[in-house]
């Protein structure tokens, strides 16, 4: 089976299931990290198959909705697709380790190895989570989840990593300063961190506004 058709049954896939979901991780997050890594990586030059199947992958076994371990998981779907015994196996290992290592919360007690391939999705998937989409996703998901948008009383109140990882950030705003403009400095290649200078601008500036706002300033 060739590589384009191996694509086509993983994002069938993919967009399906996706779909379900009512969060900032929808299909429509994974379509925009995948068009980000493929950007990326006319750039960076790195395996094109790898990178377009660690898009796809890289959110579908996600911790925050999913339970049991993200490399079991991706290789039992793997396989059910029938996709398993086509791809060489030092990049399925590529595939599965990235996948498992890539997410923010993977890396809050230290950073862990990546390929080429990794990287490039880490930095596209940071890239969705700032800016304009970013500012939508964060939002969205508080609601989801119950937070508050802001509470001046808690802002003061820093979150320890494990904190984050077991409950998240105390408000939507409190996110911006937990995570978001946290990761422009995290970027691996050089087109990312050029797109992210921009994208972190634009939180700065949104969060100049609504502190405007808030106090009855503007």
């Amino acid at each position: 089976m060739d590589e384009c058709k191996m694509l086509d049954i993983l994002q069938l896939y993919i967009k399906e299931e996706m779909s379900k979901c009512d969060n900032g991780h929808d299909w429509w997050h994974i379509k925009r990290v995948y068009n980000n890594a493929i950007l990326i990586n006319e750039e960076e030059n790195g395996n094109q198959f790898i990178v377009k199947a660690i898009a796809l992958l890289h959110d579908i076994y996600d911790h925050k909705f999913n339970k049991g371990n993200i490399k079991s998981n991706l290789t039992n779907l793997l396989m059910k697709l029938d996709l398993y015994r086509f791809i060489k196996y030092e990049d399925i290992q590529n595939i599965l380790n990235s996948c498992q290592n890539l997410g923010f919360c993977s890396n809050l007690e230290g950073l862990k190895e990546l390929s080429k391939e990794g990287k490039i999705v880490q930095d596209a998937d940071r890239l969705d989570a700032i800016g304009a989409i970013g500012i939508a996703r964060v939002f969205t998901y508080g609601g989801k989840n119950g937070k508050q948008i802001y509470n001046p009383d808690e802002e003061t109140n820093i979150i320890t990593n494990e904190e984050y990882y077991k409950r998240g950030s105390n408000t939507s705003i409190s996110h911006f300063y937990d995570k978001l403009l946290k990761l422009k400095d995290l970027m691996n290649t050089k087109t990312a961190k050029k797109i992210a200078e921009h994208r972190q601008k634009y939180m700065e500036q949104f969060l100049e506004e609504f502190y405007e706002e808030w106090n009855g300033k503007n």
